[in-house]
């Protein structure tokens, strides 16, 4: 069991959390237990949460403005932050944050710096790999032409080779696929019988055009899909972290569902399950959790089989986030919304010395409010600028995850905005900046919502620290510390941003801001990992100055993939 799951008498009062470690069923070709005793209590009216834990799982409110019909149907109920950190901007903060004219932040500047040295391409993307700014035809050197050069669509490499079985051949590869869509491919799990095929992992597929209820209106993609989800290898698993558009799109699950029915499994934060019924999937390929319930997934051995040869399970676990959820006004905040954590087995010896291979995936999250019209910190200031951490605390839900599961090693972390602020922005968009009606916001007025570049560094750090002190203090439990002499101890990857970025200095600001975050804080700033990355086709160093650490933050291109050492 991990570290941090067990029982103790500190919140054995707690009846909302479950920490059994869950056990494995080997009937289907995928077999999974889900520890769900919390879901069946969520129905309970009027619940009161104990102290302890009880404080880091959302609670149920009365919501009176919903229709009857559907108040009926879902016993009026919505869910909540129950954290001090989950803050919506006030009208005074709202008004203080606003920006009109054109965006001047220094960040915009450094990125396109990084396109001074290399030599611009002769002409834009082919047509189905080009971003749909209009200044793009003024290439190479307008704002959107800039963009593009930036961030680009990749045809992904979606193959994965299996490892030898020599030292540190073990390896994950994740593959962005635009926005918070994440394709996450492992290695056969320790025990399976011969023959067995990689363990895949979606996160959050989002394959349509729109991320709205209709194909015909909505927010639109700026950037194309880099591939089909026909295009995909069998997925195993899907992990769903909220039902907003830009995340559960229902074009996109029924193609899944069709691509890979024979194997795929849908997780599912609660409430979210029915959805799922409704939109044809079979009842028993979706798994409805609440915050820290666990699961278990063993993958087939080989293709046609059901037999497991004993594998070593994949341990999941649906964690906190501070967020929202909500498909239509009145029944915002009734589903819940939640981040995901993996556990890799790193070997089928229960008593084997090294801990699991940690995945992290944030979803859509907020860390901490942030007010002042001057932060995040920029290039051109002196100084940082100082965080009240007394009056905005930062959310407390990372460090517990860490806490209680153990530091990850693979981070997969939004780095900006949502997509339905700026589709409303970019109806104005024909405007010059300096007479745009519609203003922009600063990154802080909704970092209690979506977190920018400067607060998910902050959580990377947090939450994967330094492993190498780590491997010190525990000795033989953990790798030796020279096992991670010159090779990242921990490695981010930035999604939420970009794909519908419809105004294209939205692009620059955040791989910039991204950058100097990382400059900043003591982490890697990387294109791509073990070799120089193209940031416009060309070699460039892939790295910024770190301090050692072995903290890598990588911003990928849409379809790149980066193969990560499972250490």
């Amino acid at each position: 069991m991990p570290d941090g799951l067990r029982d103790t008498d500190d919140h054995k009062d707690d009846s909302r959390v479950d920490n059994r470690d869950p056990q494995p069923l080997d009937k289907l070709a995928m077999a999974i237990v889900i520890t769900l005793a919390a879901q069946a209590r969520a129905s309970k009216a009027g619940t009161k949460l104990s102290s302890g834990w009880s404080s880091y799982i959302p609670q149920w409110r009365a919501s009176p403005q919903r229709s009857r019909s559907f108040a009926k149907q879902n016993k009026a109920r919505t869910f909540r932050n129950p954290w001090p950190s989950w803050r919506k901007p006030g009208l005074a903060e709202v008004a203080g944050s606003l920006e009109w004219g054109a965006d001047l932040d220094p960040c915009i500047g450094l990125a396109a710096s990084r396109l001074s040295t290399v030599a611009a391409p002769p002409k834009p993307p082919e047509q189905s790999r080009r971003p749909t700014f209009g200044d793009i035809k003024d290439w190479p050197n307008s704002t959107g032409a800039k963009a593009a050069r930036l961030l680009a669509v990749q045809e992904p490499d979606l193959s994965f080779s299996q490892p030898s079985g020599a030292p540190g051949q073990a390896k994950a590869k994740v593959t962005w696929l635009g926005h918070a869509t994440i394709l996450l491919q492992l290695p056969a799990l320790p025990g399976s019988a011969p023959g067995s095929r990689p363990l895949r992992c979606l996160f959050d597929p989002m394959f349509s055009m729109r991320c709205s209820p209709s194909q015909s209106v909505g927010p639109i993609r700026s950037y194309p899909p880099p591939c089909a989800v026909e295009a995909l290898p069998p997925i195993d698993a899907v992990f769903i972290s909220h039902n907003h558009y830009d995340h559960l799109d229902l074009d996109t699950i029924l193609a899944v569902w069709k691509h890979s029915r024979d194997v795929v499994r849908f997780f599912v934060p609660l409430g979210n399950r029915q959805w799922f019924l409704d939109s044809g999937v079979g009842p028993d390929r979706v798994f409805e959790l609440d915050w820290w319930d666990g699961a278990e997934l063993t993958s087939s051995s080989a293709a046609g089989t059901t037999e497991t040869g004993g594998a070593t399970p994949l341990k999941i676990w649906c964690t906190p986030a501070q967020h929202s959820s909500g498909r239509v006004g009145f029944e915002a905040d009734s589903a819940l919304w939640a981040s995901w954590t993996l556990e890799y087995p790193r070997s089928a010896d229960p008593n084997a010395p090294n801990p699991p291979y940690r995945i992290f995936f944030a979803g859509d999250t907020g860390y901490q409010f942030h007010p002042s019209a001057a932060w995040p910190p920029k290039p051109d200031q002196e100084q940082d600028v100082e965080e009240d951490d007394t009056q905005f605390p930062a959310c407390p839900a990372f460090a517990d995850i860490r806490a209680r599961l153990g530091p990850p090693q693979l981070l997969l972390l939004p780095v900006a905005l949502g997509a339905t602020y700026a589709y409303m922005r970019s109806m104005f968009l024909p405007f010059p900046q300096w007479i745009n009606p519609f203003p922009r916001h600063s990154e802080g007025l909704m970092a209690a919502t979506h977190m920018p570049p400067w607060d998910a560094v902050r959580v990377m750090r947090l939450m994967a620290g330094d492993l190498k002190e780590e491997a010190e203090a525990a000795g033989a439990k953990i790798n030796p510390p020279q096992a991670l002499e010159n090779k990242p101890s921990a490695v981010a990857v930035a999604m939420h941003w970009g794909t519908f970025a419809t105004d294209p200095a939205e692009i620059l600001k955040t791989l910039g801001q991204l950058e100097y975050a990382c400059q900043r804080q003591g982490v890697r700033f990387a294109r791509s990992l073990g070799e120089k990355a193209g940031r416009d086709g060309a070699e460039l160093e892939e790295k910024s100055e770190g301090d050692g650490t072995g903290l890598y933050f990588l911003a990928l291109n849409q379809g790149q993939s980066v193969d990560v050492e499972i250490v």
